[in-house]
């Protein structure tokens, strides 16, 4: 299968594609909500979208950002977003746009890459397949909403 998948930049001609995508990753969201992050995404330089294209669908795709770190020199590039399409799973997509995001890091002189995965049963197979990519377990995240500043 993986000798007819493109790997390329994305456009805007991917959204239907990508709101599918980011469905199955366990984010519903629409057209419109989509329209509206991908055009901040886009105008950003420290974003990246390659997608896997097979007759003229777009299958997958990896979100990156690039930036640097407060604890070491270099620049860094963290994954944002991986997802393969589920009926594609399992035919090497998803390590091609691993190794597309490589090839891009490296051309930009970034040092490192980093990505955060749940921790829930559903990823494990997800955690196995990140670790067969070359990635090491390493920190818990934690999120919140802002507060926003109380008046004294």
């Amino acid at each position: 299968m993986s000798q007819d998948v493109t790997m390329r930049s994305s456009s805007t001609e991917d959204l239907q594609d990508m709101v599918i995508l980011m469905d199955q990753l366990g984010y519903p969201t629409t057209y419109a909500e989509m329209q509206e992050r991908y055009a901040h995404i886009a105008a950003d330089a420290n974003f990246n979208t390659l997608v896997a294209e097979v007759r003229g669908r777009v299958i997958g795709l990896i979100g990156m950002q690039t930036s640097y770190l407060y604890e070491k020199n270099g620049q860094h590039c963290r994954i944002l977003a991986l997802i393969v399409h589920d009926q594609f799973r399992g035919t090497g997509i998803g390590r091609q746009l691993i190794l597309s995001a490589e090839q891009w890091a490296a051309s930009q002189g970034i040092d490192s890459l980093s990505l955060n995965s749940g921790n829930r049963p559903d990823r494990e197979a997800a955690h196995e397949f990140y670790r067969q990519m070359g990635f090491t377990a390493g920190s818990t995240g934690f999120s919140k909403k802002p507060q926003a500043l109380q008046p004294a």
